[in-house]
């Protein structure tokens, strides 16, 4: 079955904010001043983990690819993501704008 046209888009992004949250983790762990960037890294962080990455998790890639979008909505806005203003122009939610 093909995939969604964002599902490349969505991963990669939503993996390299997860990094990005990893590195905001071991700043903080450091007693390191932490920015406004780097909160809603910690935040987006935690989500990610809760909705992904938890053992019970299992739903399917269309409703994974809906709540990433939802994920990244609700600590970042649209061109802090640099995804394809095409793919943001479809899937980003604007009520979390």
């Amino acid at each position: 079955k093909e995939t969604r046209e964002d599902h490349s888009a969505v991963m990669n992004t939503m993996i390299r904010l997860y990094s990005g949250a990893r590195d905001a983790q071991r700043k903080q762990a450091m007693a390191f001043e932490l920015s406004d960037f780097d909160l809603r890294l910690l935040r987006y962080g935690a989500l990610f983990e809760s909705r992904f990455m938890d053992l019970s998790v299992a739903i399917p890639v269309e409703k994974a690819l809906d709540l990433g979008w939802r994920t990244m909505a609700e600590c970042f806005s649209p061109e802090e993501l640099l995804v394809r203003r095409n793919l943001i122009d479809k899937y980003y939610p604007r009520a979390a704008a």
